[in-house]
């Protein structure tokens, strides 16, 4: 099933083999951007257990499903690979991609880089982590997917620090790197900057799937320090994850807490209600929660690690933590606070500055490096 393709020539094809998670909200960004761009000559290649495969189809963009499997185990099937790689590299060679771009490395895709430049088609692999994050539970596959970062044409990164951990890390050379940027999340249409007013609460969230690494028991830490220095702060949880080991805090902090996995819809009720968002990482690429904040011109409240650091400038997308440590980021709570007019000027200035995040000149860029390494 596909939507009929547009003119502009051979296709750049995106492909997302995953089921679920942040990527598929940014493959549906894509598609949406991609549909509105008439000069786009762009299609999707996606699992047809996408859990978005139907919105996908709505957003107006060309998409292809392929099977890939529903249960974990199958992803070790050799039957079950041989079956999506024919289906692969037959659809490939029809569609006849300028170039092919892979969202997000998959189980799978390491053991398919090579066959499909054989085909004559450039492979560009967008890598996101360099490293494992500690908690998260795909880390132990994380050698095997950075595989494919030595095997493509070229790899894009969306943030610096990715970049250089490739290269010092995983051997990628420098020169075969084209490093972009997050786009944001437009989970939530803002018509004008969001402003706040002296005497009520800074409604801070903490949003997305719980793990070590982002720091939620940090974040407890900083709200009890900014509140004992007089910060009046509402504090929100909502994502998925055991959080039995800070449950009580989180009760006597009186938090509103929703322990679960979110839908698109959760996440655009919680941006509207609450007014900034805590990334209170101890150890970060860069953050797609982040960016789902400045979609919503909500300032930011973060960490200085990885390349949260480069999305979070302070004072102009969010306020930066002067150190990793409970207290600093209690200090950075308090300042935002406090001070309502550097809340209003940073939201304003994520309205002035919202271009320069876009998805359409992420799209804009992608298309670019993947011509670049297309051949003549």
């Amino acid at each position: 099933m596909e939507k009929t393709q547009k003119p502009g020539g051979r296709p750049i094809v995106f492909l997302y083999l995953g089921r679920s998670g942040a990527m598929v909200q940014f493959t549906q960004v894509l598609a949406e951007t991609a549909a509105r761009d008439g000069e786009a000559a762009a299609a999707f290649v996606i699992s047809n257990s996408n859990e978005n495969a139907a919105g996908l189809m709505a957003a107006g963009a060309r998409v292809h499903t392929v099977p890939t499997f529903t249960r974990g185990t199958r992803a070790l099937s050799p039957l079950s690979f041989a079956r999506t790689r024919k289906t692969l590299l037959t659809l490939f060679r029809d569609l006849r991609p300028a170039a092919i771009v892979n969202l997000m490395p998959h189980i799978w895709t390491p053991l398919l880089v090579r066959s499909i430049q054989r085909l004559g088609f450039p492979f560009l692999s967008i890598i996101h982590d360099a490293k494992p994050h500690p908690g998260d539970r795909t880390a132990l596959v994380t050698p095997w997917l950075l595989r494919e970062a030595r095997l493509a044409d070229k790899v894009v990164t969306l943030s610096q620090t990715v970049t250089d951990d490739l290269v010092a890390l995983r051997g990628v050379k420098r020169e075969n790197i084209t490093t972009l940027f997050h786009p944001d999340f437009h989970l939530q249409a803002q018509a004008k900057p969001r402003e706040r007013q002296a005497g009520k609460p800074l409604r801070l969230l903490f949003l997305g799937r719980i793990m070590a690494y982002k720091g939620l028991d940090v974040l407890i830490q900083a709200v009890e320090h900014a509140r004992a220095n007089g910060a009046d702060i509402a504090l929100g949880v909502a994502g998925s994850g055991d959080i039995s080991s800070v449950r009580h805090q989180l009760d006597s902090l009186d938090a509103e807490v929703c322990n679960r996995w979110l839908s698109d819809a959760d996440i655009d009720d919680f941006l509207s209600r609450y007014d900034a968002m805590a990334c209170s990482h101890v150890e970060a690429s860069q953050s797609g929660i982040a960016s789902a904040a400045f979609g919503s011109l909500m300032p930011v409240i973060a960490m200085p690690v990885g390349g949260i650091a480069e999305q979070v400038i302070d004072g102009e997308t969010g306020v930066l933590a002067s150190k990793v440590s409970a207290g600093a980021f209690g200090d950075a709570i308090a300042r935002l606070a406090n001070d309502h007019t550097l809340y209003n000027r940073i939201s304003r200035h994520l309205f002035d500055s919202a271009a320069n995040r876009s998805p359409a000149r992420f799209l804009s860029d992608i298309v670019a490096a993947a011509k670049e390494t297309s051949p003549a």
